[in-house]
């Protein structure tokens, strides 16, 4: 019987860096107590609960400032977990190790057999040369050698036309997709936006969703629904409900993304309420700032969610905040500029609005010192990921002639007001 060869047993690949981690976080969340992601969420305070169940899961590595939150959400050593988060980044940022090459090709010889067929034009064509030149038969009387120079000529002519078609073809194959530009995305990639909420009609009322007794209310904000920031490799984001709608209130989504390609950005909620782009702008470095509204929404609890989709950025940050007393909107100005300066403004698109009329503005900045709107403001929590910063406030218009928002920054940045009635 012939002898069985022994096969060497398969090993599992090694965790990567973010594998490794996420598994000495759940160790963490275990020697905790194994508390839920949404108890964690609240006490962390500014990373959602579906944030930190990602930085568990180990599908990459999470931001430091998420590891920070579930560390401290569940009484870790933050020193310690910062010593390990920075080797996990820096083994995650090496470059992996390069196969080993081949040994170049000893010499060719002529084939005794026939020709292998190749995978290029080039091949095909130089090994039907070099066939051609071996079945010819041999030099006999009355029949002179030809010259082996002439051999060689007809071989490098023959992978030179081979070469060529190849690269036409490569060429001809290529041409049609667009070469990409200076921030990465494709110049084709070129869809529009949708229009803005001001130039639409307004929503029908939703049945579902009747007015309380608060409809003859002055305007006035309720709560913060939603919110969250990350680098991000995905292009959608669902975020939980933290807090409570009441039916019939307006929510107002504000967002950031920052180095993005063009593309259409949707906001949709698990109880089907239609959000409308009401303003967008998009500096000069390609950071985007956009306002969006749903009026007369549905009842949302915590076990409703809203699910963000948009086109590639290097971070997003967004905040869902809910607003009473308004039902649609009457104008919208926006403005960007560049570092350097002292304040921003949107007072070169002028917004038209009356007394009595909430105003809601969003201010994107990256570096700098942070935006700080006018004391007639109402500013709400700011959103931030590194030098980047998502700041949005509200107040009721009391002269027409002052409807635009204006403050103070030195950052680059890009600014959104709503007029909403």
């Amino acid at each position: 019987m012939a002898e069985q060869e022994s096969q060497p047993a398969e090993r599992d690949p090694a965790p990567s860096a973010a594998e490794a981690l996420a598994a000495e976080l759940r160790r963490l969340r275990l020697e905790a107590g194994q508390p839920s992601f949404r108890t964690m969420a609240k006490t962390a305070g500014s990373i959602s609960h579906t944030t930190l169940y990602e930085a568990a899961s180990g599908s990459r590595l999470p931001s430091w400032t998420t590891t920070r939150a579930y560390v401290r959400a569940c009484g870790g050593d933050e020193a310690e977990w910062h010593r390990r988060w920075t080797a996990a980044a820096d083994e995650g940022s090496a470059p992996p190790a390069l196969p080993a090459q081949p040994a170049p090709p000893a010499s060719p010889v002529e084939p005794s057999g026939p020709p292998v067929a190749a995978n290029t034009t080039a091949d095909t064509r130089a090994d039907s040369t070099a066939a051609s030149a071996a079945a010819e038969p041999p030099a006999g009387p009355g029949r002179g050698r030809r010259p082996i120079w002439t051999h060689a000529f007809c071989l490098l002519l023959g992978v030179a036309l081979g070469v060529g078609s190849t690269l036409a073809v490569v060429g001809f194959r290529t041409s049609d997709a667009p070469p990409p530009s200076a921030h990465g995305c494709p110049s084709g990639d070129t869809e529009s936006a949708p229009a803005e909420a001001a130039a639409l009609p307004a929503p029908g009322p939703r049945p579902a969703a009747a007015r309380t007794a608060t409809d003859d209310s002055a305007p006035s904000w309720a709560s913060r629904v939603a919110f969250d920031q990350q680098a991000v490799s995905s292009t959608e984001v669902v975020l939980p409900v933290l807090s409570p709608v009441t039916p019939g209130d307006a929510l107002v989504v504000t967002m950031m993304l920052t180095s993005t390609c063009p593309g259409a950005v949707t906001v949709t909620d698990s109880r089907g309420d239609r959000f409308r782009i009401v303003g967008d702008v998009t500096d000069s470095l390609r950071h985007r700032v956009l306002l969006l509204a749903a009026f007369g929404a549905a009842a949302l609890t915590a076990e409703d969610s809203i699910r963000v989709a948009h086109p590639r950025a290097s971070k997003y940050h967004v905040a869902v905040d809910e607003f009473r007393g308004v039902s649609a909107v009457r104008a919208v100005g926006r403005a960007s500029g560049d570092a350097g300066g002292t304040t921003f403004s949107t007072a070169a698109n002028a917004a038209a609005c009356t007394p009595g009329d909430l105003l809601v503005s969003t201010v994107g900045s990256n570096s700098g010192s942070a935006p700080e709107f006018g004391t007639s403001w109402t500013s709400l929590p700011a959103l931030r990921l590194s030098s980047y910063r998502l700041t949005t406030a509200h107040r009721i218009a009391t002269d027409p002639d002052h409807c635009a928002a204006t403050g103070q920054t030195t950052s680059q940045w890009g600014a959104v007001l709503a007029v909403l009635h």
